[in-house]
C-alpha cells in the first residue's frame, strides 16, 4: 500500500509491530472532494454572478449609469445574503456534526428548523422591504441622479426576497445528501435562466433595469424550487409540515454567525468605501471600483467555493477526531485554490484590455487588476481558515478574523492609501495582508494557551491525543481479496492488544473479513475503503466508510438471514453491542461497537 503512515515508532521499536504497516492514503477523500468541488464552485458562482450578469447586460443595454446603480444596490444584496446564509450555514454545520455523532434524526430536525426560520424571515422581510425600497434607494445613491434606477432595481428584488434567502438551504443540504450533480442542475437553472431572461426582458421587451431585477427573481425562484423538490424526494431531508419548528435556533444562528457577519460587514464596508471613493476619485473612480467589485465577486467562487466543498466533510470528521482525513482535505483545498485562482488571475491580466472594453472603462485598468490579483490570492487563505474554523466549532476565532478581514483592515488601508499619491487600489492587497497576519497571530495565541496541556497541534488546532496514545488505527484498502484479508488480520491484532478477549477476536477477524467482502462486492472491486479502529472508555469501535449508492449490509443481513454470503455479517451483528449504518455526503458509513473483555449483548440498530 502507498500513503502516509499515521503512526511511526522509533526504528528500534519497529520490529514485528503491526503499527508500522498501517497506512492511510488520501484516495478516498480526494475522490469525494473532487466529486463535490465543481458543483459547489458553480453554486457559489450562481449565488454571486447574478449581479455581474445584470451589470453586463444593463451596461450594454442602458449604459454605465445602470452599472453604477446595480453596484450601489450591492449593500442591500449583501444584507439579504447575510440573512440567507446565517440559517443555512449554521444549520448545515450542526447537521454535519450530528452526522459525525451518528445522529441522523437530529440532523433532520435541524433542517426543518432552518426551513421554518426561512419562511418566517422571508415573509417579514418582504413586508418591510417593499415600502422601504424608496428610502433605501435614496440613502444608497445620496439622492443623486441614480436614485430612480436604484429604486426600480431594489423594489423588484424585494418582491422576490423569499427565494433569494431560501436558495442557500438546498445548496447546503444537497451537499450533505451527497448529490452534487443536483446542485449543478439547480445552479444551471438559476444562471442560465438569468442570462436568457436578461436578454429577453432588456433587449426584446425593453424593460430597463426592472427587467434585469425580474430576471434575477424568476431564475432564482425556479432554481430554488428544483433544489427543494430534489431534497424532498431524497433519502433524508424530506419536508414535513408537521415538523415545522424553531428547534435549536439559537445554536443555528451562533454557528452561522461567521458567514452572516462576513456578509453584513461586506455591506457596511461597501457603503463606507463607496463614499470614500466618490469623495476621493469621483465618478470615474466609482466606475473602476464597480468593475473591480464585479471581478472580485467572481473570485468569491474560488475563495468561498473551495472551502465550502470541504466544510461538511470536515464537520463530519471532526467530532470523531479523524484528523488524517481533515489534514488531507486542507491540503486539497490549498492545491485546488491556488490552481483555480492562478488560472482566473492569468485570464484577467492577459485579457486586461478585453475586460476594460467589456465594462466600457476608458482609463488604464492593468494596475488596478494587479492589485486585485494580489488581494485575491491573500484573501483566499483568510477565507479558507474562516470556513475551517467554523466547521470545527471555533466560532469566536472565526468571527475575529472575519471582522478584521471584512471591515477593519480594508477600511483602514483605504483611508491611509487614499491620502497618499499612489495607486489607490493598493488598499485591497494591503488590507488582505494585514488580515492574514492578524489571523496567524490569533491562532498561534490559541495554540500557546494550550501548550502546557499539549491538546492542540499546529495551525489546524487539532487534538492528536488519540493517535499519540495508540488507541486509534486509520488506514485505507482497495476492495480486493489480498488487502481485505490483510485488513482483517491487522484489525484482529489491534483488538487483541486492546482488551477484547481471544475468542471474540477470532470471530471478529472472520466476520470483518466477510463484511469487507460484501462492501467490496457492492463497490464492484473499485474505489477505496477507509477503515478506523479505536478504543474509547471501555469500548472498541470499528468504522468502515465507502462511497457510492446507499447500501446497508446490516439491513440486508436482517432481511435475508439465510443468505450464506451474509453469514459473517449476521455473526458480527450478534457479537456487537451496537451496529449503525448511515448515508451522508454520498458515503456509506458503518459503525460496529464491542464492549471490552466480553462478548456484548446484541443491541443492533
Amino acid at each position: 500500500m502507498c500513503g502516509t503512515a499515521v503512526w511511526r515508532q522509533d526504528p528500534e521499536d519497529m520490529q514485528g509491530s503491526f503499527w508500522t504497516m498501517m497506512e492511510r492514503n488520501d484516495d478516498f477523500v480526494r475522490k469525494e472532494y473532487k466529486r463535490t468541488l465543481f458543483p459547489i464552485l458553480f453554486s457559489v458562482l450562481g449565488g454571486t454572478i447574478n449581479t455581474l450578469i445584470d451589470g453586463v447586460f444593463v451596461t450594454q443595454s442602458i449604459g454605465k449609469e445602470a452599472l453604477a446603480a446595480v453596484n450601489l444596490y450591492m449593500p442591500v444584496y449583501l444584507v439579504l445574503c447575510t440573512f440567507g446564509v446565517i440559517l443555512a450555514s449554521g444549520a448545515a454545520t450542526l447537521s454535519a456534526e450530528s452526522i459525525g455523532e451518528r445522529n441522523i434524526e437530529e440532523s433532520k430536525k435541524i433542517f426543518h428548523s432552518a426551513f421554518t426560520g426561512y419562511m418566517i424571515l422571508g415573509v417579514l422581510m418582504t413586508a418591510v422591504g417593499i415600502p422601504l425600497s424608496r428610502p433605501i434607494a435614496t440613502l444608497l445613491s445620496h439622492g443623486g441622479e441614480l436614485s430612480v434606477m436604484v429604486y426600480d432595481y431594489t423594489l423588484i428584488l424585494m418582491v422576490g426576497v423569499i427565494p433569494s434567502l431560501l436558495m442557500y438551504l438546498p445548496i447546503m443540504y444537497l451537499q450533505l445528501e451527497g448529490k452534487p450533480n443536483a446542485i449543478f442542475i439547480m445552479m444551471t437553472i438559476m444562471v442560465g435562466g438569468d442570462i436568457a431572461l436578461d436578454y429577453l426582458l432588456l433587449f426584446v421587451f425593453d424593460m430597463g433595469i426592472r427587467g434585469a431585477a425580474a430576471a434575477t427573481v424568476i431564475s432564482t425562484l425556479a432554481g430554488c424550487a428544483y433544489g427543494i423538490i430534489v431534497l424532498h424526494r431524497g433519502d433524508t431531508y424530506k419536508l414535513n409540515i408537521k415538523e415545522a419548528t424553531l428547534y435549536r435556533m439559537p445554536e443555528i444562528l451562533h454557528n452561522g454567525s461567521p458567514s452572516a457577519i462576513g456578509n453584513l460587514l461586506d455591506s457596511i464596508r461597501m457603503i463606507i468605501i463607496n463614499s470614500m471613493i466618490l469623495a476621493s476619485l469621483g465618478t470615474e473612480g466609482m466606475a473602476m471600483w464597480a468593475v473591480l467589485n464585479s471581478l472580485s465577486e467572481l473570485s468569491i467562487t474560488i475563495s468561498s467555493g473551495v472551502p465550502q466543498a470541504a466544510a461538511p466533510m470536515i464537520g463530519v470528521y471532526y467530532p470523531s477526531k479523524e484528523n488524517a482525513s481533515i489534514r488531507a482535505l486542507m491540503r486539497l483545498q490549498v492545491r485546488w485554490g491556488m490552481l483555480l485562482m492562478g488560472g482566473y488571475s492569468l485570464v484577467l491580466l492577459v485579457g486586461n484590455r478585453g475586460v476594460g472594453a467589456m465594462f466600457h472603462v476608458s482609463s488604464e485598468i492593468l494596475p488596478a487588476l494587479i492589485c486585485l490579483v494580489a488581494y485575491m490570492f491573500i484573501d483566499f487563505f483568510a477565507g479558507l481558515w474562516v470556513k475551517y474554523l467554523n466547521a470545527i466549532k471555533r466560532v469566536i476565532i472565526s468571527n475575529i478574523i472575519t471582522i478584521c478581514r471584512k471591515l477593519i483592515f480594508p477600511v483602514v488601508s483605504a483611508f491611509v492609501i487614499f491620502k497618499i499619491d499612489i495607486i489607490p487600489w493598493l488598499f485591497l492587497p494591503v488590507g488582505a495582508l494585514l488580515t492574514a497576519l492578524a489571523g496567524f497571530a490569533v491562532i498561534r495565541a490559541c495554540v500557546n494557551i494550550n501548550k502546557k496541556k499539549k491538546t492542540l497541534s499546529g495551525l489546524l488546532l487539532l487534538n492528536d491525543e488519540l493517535v499519540r496514545s495508540k488507541k486509534v488505527l486509520d488506514f485505507s484498502i482497495k476492495p480486493v481479496t489480498e488487502e481485505i484479508c490483510d485488513a482483517a488480520e491487522k484489525i484482529k491484532d489491534f483488538c487483541a492488544e486492546n482488551s477484547l478477549d481471544r475468542k471474540t477476536v477470532m470471530k471478529l477477524s472472520l466476520s470483518i473479513e466477510e463484511l469487507l467482502v460484501v462492501v467490496g462486492n457492492h463497490l464492484k472491486n473499485s474505489g477505496s475503503i477507509d477503515l478506523r479502529v479505536f478504543v474509547l472508555a471501555g469500548e472498541t469501535g470499528i468504522q468502515i466508510r465507502s462511497a457510492g449508492e446507499l447500501y446497508n449490509p446490516f439491513k440486508e443481513a436482517m432481511d435475508t438471514p439465510d443468505d450464506p454470503e451474509l453469514m459473517g455479517v449476521n455473526m458480527l451483528m450478534k457479537m456487537a453491542s451496537d451496529t449503525i449504518h448511515y448515508y451522508a455526503l454520498g458515503m456509506n458509513t458503518l459503525h460496529i461497537f464491542f464492549e471490552n473483555n466480553e462478548v456484548a449483548v446484541n443491541n443492533n440498530k
